[in-house]
């Protein structure tokens, strides 16, 4: 087995570490194991002059802890003697889950495994012999999943208030009555009674007795309210007119 010294950078779940100095691995034909974030190197016999005919090398290749971990294959160089279907020189790259067969310049640069382990094989006829392949093979810890338990939040029921029915007593008002009742105002004129006087009812006019001397006029009596007017009798000639008192007007 040959021994390359060469500078590994690497790189833990996307952060890049110190680089260190190691011994790079050229894999020998058989079973090797290998660590996280390490890599091997595969390459035909003979590399980097022509391969032979009727080689024939396998390699089995684990890294621990194989259930957490994946390989994956890088390149850089691969030629091999181009066939249908690969029947001449090819390299059979089998993982769990799947095997590829490759040849002609169709490398399994890029391959992934599902888990750390791989089975590789190479063979050749005696037609034509090519450069061959180199690969280097990582090994990377698998991508912690962490699942999250689905978070149930049981929303405590809520209670409805009963609604606050806040009935106002209504507020009524009652203005008292303004009642301005002016006091009437009764102008009572003192009622002007011009009394005129009792009018005498003439007594029933008769033929007058022949003309005689009048006695003395007397005053006469007072005038007492006369009684209901009644309707005259037939207007008969009256006697000759004799001057009334004066009728003094009562106040």
């Amino acid at each position: 087995m040959m021994r390359v010294s060469v500078l590994v950078v690497s790189v833990v779940a996307g952060v890049l570490a110190a680089p260190e100095s190691r011994q790079l691995s050229t894999l020998d034909c058989g079973a090797t194991t290998m660590n996280p974030n390490e890599r091997v190197v595969i390459q035909s016999p003979n590399f980097p002059q022509n391969y032979n005919d009727n080689d024939r090398c396998q390699y089995e290749i684990t890294c621990n802890p194989m259930e957490s971990t994946y390989l994956q294959f890088t390149c850089p160089t691969f030629e091999l003697e181009q066939s249908a279907s690969c029947t001449h020189d090819r390299l059979i790259v089998t993982h769990h889950g799947g095997s590829e067969t490759k040849c002609g310049t169709n490398s399994p640069d890029g391959t992934t495994t599902s888990d750390g382990w791989t089975r590789v094989t190479f063979n050749s006829n005696g037609n034509i012999n090519a450069k061959g392949y180199r690969c280097y093979v990582w090994c990377y810890y698998k991508p912690t999943t962490t699942t999250a338990a689905p978070t149930t939040t049981t929303a405590a029921p809520t209670t409805t208030a009963a609604p606050t029915t806040t009935t106002a007593a209504p507020t009524t008002t009652t203005a008292a009555p303004t009642t301005t009742t002016a006091a009437p105002t009764t102008t009572t004129a003192a009622p002007t009674t011009t009394t005129a006087p009792p009018t005498t009812t003439p007594p029933p006019t008769t033929t007058p007795p022949p003309t005689t001397t009048p006695p003395p006029t007397t005053t006469p009596p007072p005038t007492t309210t006369p009684p209901p007017t009644t309707t005259p009798p037939p207007t008969t000639t009256p006697p000759p007119t004799t001057t009334p008192p004066s009728t003094t007007p009562l106040c």
